[in-house]
């Protein structure tokens, strides 16, 4: 669940930057001493990373340069680098004038150099006044976001990351930049914050009914905060538009965006967020809680009784919560790159990810986010590396990481689908009477798309209604909730994919809450955009979106091949779990574990191998998941298998398209561990993968690679049958073995 939980760059905090650039920067401690020095030193130091600073893949390099930029008093080229990025990040340069306003305002007003901020007031005031009224309502709203701050939760990022440099009189680039946009942020908004609140209040008293500080109590004593926001010249009851959100800080803001299009907009905090008094417990209450907070709102006199809810990632997630114990009055949900809890969050198919304490301190430090601990990249992936390095067991991480943690011990001590996870979201017969029309997005590069579709194979599988629609493209985890980029690192989407996700989404309201049509896009139950085909297709089940399938089984010499080999011949593979000399540092900019979509080469890694098919006789397209049935034979109880999924086109260069693993162990039945046999062989299903469409060309090659789990962003399983976040590198005296029998197929749903 890598967590983007804004629509744009300038408003997202997450700090995506590869830490690539070694090089040193001077940073004297005695010029961030105090205040002062520092204000004097920043503009310093930012005209000196300005020519160091290189574009290495980063698709954030701009949003980075800009800031640094501001920092170093450039401030005539904040506006041209601002169209350059709404252009190249999202295609559009012309309607996103709102993009990064907030720093373009700022930097326009230091331009005349004001002696007081009362003379930074009365620029920013005429800026202000006269920009505002010209934007369209996605531009006001985000204005908006961006004036919901909260300067102490500013500061505090900015001292978090200078107490990470202390005692340093050299930082490399790479944090030298991530300071300057701490700083930037804290400059920003210190000196424009008030009188922008100010201006924005007089606005929203004008058009809109305001409350930030409703608090729920539910009837086990617990308490919800909610905001809400209504228009003020409605003159009926009307339709509410629910977000249950965990990263509470940018509620009004998601409120008045429905109230500009005519619902009530409310935005309910998540138990223990914002002013509820009760601890911080993600996922847990959040069923029953989103029953009792739907049940208040329908009976309020404003409300004409029809509520949706919308939102990604966690947002995704408890909406499907809230649809556990649908209320009556909740009328249509659309769960966005849906968090599957327990299917892929904590644990993806079944492996515990590193990242998961990240996110738990990120949510839980405080009544809001922790954007200073969250974007500390250097501290986790020193934390991860330590993990990795020294071979501790893996439920010893908050302790390496040095702060124990309740929540993460909790849960590692539910490693199966158990009923602590079941409890959180629709099971079984709970699916079968969901009695209301529902919308997806996800993304083919989205790191919770197996989450999306599960909730979705588990409807299908319960539910008879068949009313669930689904839009998939070429979109990461943030695009598919709002605004697609343009371009994942190196690979361009096709133009057509670029669809106005958020601008959708209210048109399925529209539809299901007030009788408008149905959104153009939604031509049948399954949408997806065919890449490298720049075309839409529809389809009305997963099953009819391939009219084939490609079978490969393994061979020797590291081939793919069409036919059964012998069932007792096999390709050996061996895993060395105590050699620790391949560690890799993860990145933030990476999709869904791809540093390039479009790589001129396959990554190295010595626990994969390289399996290639033939070339393809004629064009035709993979249109669904690939899955794999795999005959081994291992001398331990347990390994978890990884499987990625490539495209090798004519002229040599990759396509990535599928990265997945899962525990063997789990294989099976999620909800029970059945430990395998040694030396002796056993069928392993690999079926739970993602999703890629994409047209091959003829003479392109399937490429898969193939082998065993050993990262540092995931629980090593080493194969002893013990609690896997029990086991160490104490457990690795002997290697796994693998016999990777070449009855083993790879079959992959094609359209010809």
């Amino acid at each position: 669940m890598k967590i983007t939980f804004m629509k744009f760059i300038f408003i997202s905090c997450v700090m995506m930057i590869n830490t690539v650039q070694s090089q040193q920067i001077d940073f004297p401690r005695n010029q961030h001493k105090d205040s002062v020095s520092l204000a004097i030193y920043m503009p310093v130091m930012a005209k000196k990373i300005i020519p160091l600073y290189k574009k290495t893949g980063n698709s954030d390099y701009k949003d980075n340069l800009f800031r640094v930029k501001l920092v170093a008093k450039d401030y005539k080229s904040l506006t041209p680098l601002l169209r350059e990025i709404a252009q190249e990040e999202y295609g559009d340069s012309t309607k996103l004038r709102a993009l990064g306003i907030a720093f373009r305002w700022y930097g326009n007003t230091m331009m005349s150099n004001p002696k007081s901020q009362a003379a930074i007031n009365e620029s920013f005031e005429k800026q202000f006044a006269k920009l505002y009224p010209t934007f369209d309502a996605e531009g006001k709203l985000m204005v908006d976001q961006y004036y919901e701050k909260d300067l102490k939760q500013l500061k505090n990022d900015l001292d978090t990351k200078l107490k990470n440099i202390a005692g340093k009189d050299k930082i490399s680039i790479d944090d030298a930049v991530k300071l300057c946009r701490f700083y930037c942020s804290y400059i920003v908004f210190s000196s424009t914050l008030p009188k922008a609140k100010e201006m924005l209040k007089a606005i929203d008293e004008a058009k809109y009914i305001s409350d930030e500080n409703v608090v729920l109590t539910m009837k086990d004593g617990g308490t919800i905060a909610l905001t809400i926001v209504r228009p003020k010249n409605a003159e009926t009851p009307l339709p509410v538009i629910l977000k249950y959100n965990i990263y509470a800080g940018s509620d009004k803001a998601d409120c008045k965006e429905a109230a500009s299009k005519g619902y009530v907009g409310i935005v309910a905090n998540t138990r223990g967020k914002r002013l509820s008094k009760d601890d911080i417990e993600p996922f847990e209450h959040d069923a029953k809680d989103a029953y009792e907070i739907i049940d208040w709102i329908s009976r309020q006199s404003w409300c004409n009784g029809k509520i949706g809810m919308f939102g990604g990632s966690y947002l995704g997630f408890s909406q499907w919560s809230a649809a556990k114990y649908k209320h009556p009055a909740l009328k249509t949900i659309v769960p966005q790159v849906s968090v599957g809890v327990g299917i892929d969050y904590p644990m993806h198919n079944g492996v515990f990810m590193s990242y998961m304490l990240r996110w738990i301190h990120f949510v839980s430090n405080n009544k809001l986010i922790d954007m200073g601990d969250f974007g500390d990249e250097n501290h986790w992936n020193k934390t991860f590396k330590d993990y990795y390095t020294s071979g501790t067991p893996f439920r010893q991480l908050d302790n390496t990481e040095g702060r124990s943690n309740t929540l993460f011990q909790r849960w590692l001590s539910h490693p199966t689908y158990d009923s602590f996870w079941q409890n959180m979201t629709p099971q079984k017969e709970e699916f079968a009477n969901i009695d209301i029309p529902i919308l997806t997005t996800t993304g083919y590069y989205d790191d919770d798309q197996l989450g999306a579709m599960y909730y979705y194979k588990q409807y299908q599988k319960w539910n008879k209604n068949d009313n669930y629609y689904l839009i998939i493209g070429p979109y990461d985890h943030s695009g598919a909730q709002g605004y697609p980029k343009t371009s994942l690192n190196d690979y361009k989407i096709d133009e057509v994919a670029n669809i106005p996700i958020q601008e959708i989404v209210y048109q399925w309201f529209d539809y299901t809450l007030k009788g408008g049509p149905k959104p153009e896009i939604l031509k049948d139950k399954i949408n997806y955009q065919l890449m490298g085909a720049n075309i839409w297709q529809h389809a009305p089940s997963l099953e009819k979106m391939h009219n084939d399938e490609l079978t490969f089984y393994i061979s020797n010499g590291n081939k793919l091949t069409t036919i059964a080999g012998n069932t007792d011949m096999f390709v050996p593979q061996e895993i060395n779990f105590k050699d620790r000399s391949d560690y890799k540092a993860s990145s933030d900019n990476n999709y869904c574990g791809f540093a390039a979509i479009e790589p001129k080469t396959l990554p190295e890694d010595k626990n994969l191998m390289v399996l290639e098919s033939e070339p393809l006789t004629e064009p035709l397209a993979i249109t669904g998941n690939a899955k794999a049935y795999f005959d081994i034979e291992i001398n331990k109880k347990d390994l978890d298998i990884t499987f990625q999924l490539y495209e090798k086109k004519p002229d040599g260069t990759y396509f990535a398209l599928s990265n997945n693993l899962e525990r063997a162990s789990l294989a099976k039945d999620r909800y029970e561990r059945k430990l395998l046999i040694p030396n002796q062989k056993q069928n392993i299903p690999f079926e739970n993968n993602f999703m890629a469409c994409r047209q091959l060309q003829k003479g392109s090659r399937i490429v898969i690679l193939l082998g065993v789990n050993k990262s540092a962003d995931w629980q090593i399983n080493y194969g002893t049958g013990k609690d896997v976040s029990d086991e160490s590198i104490k457990d690795a005296d002997e290697p796994l073995r693998i016999k990777w029998f070449t009855s083993s197929k790879f079959v992959i749903p094609v359209t010809k």
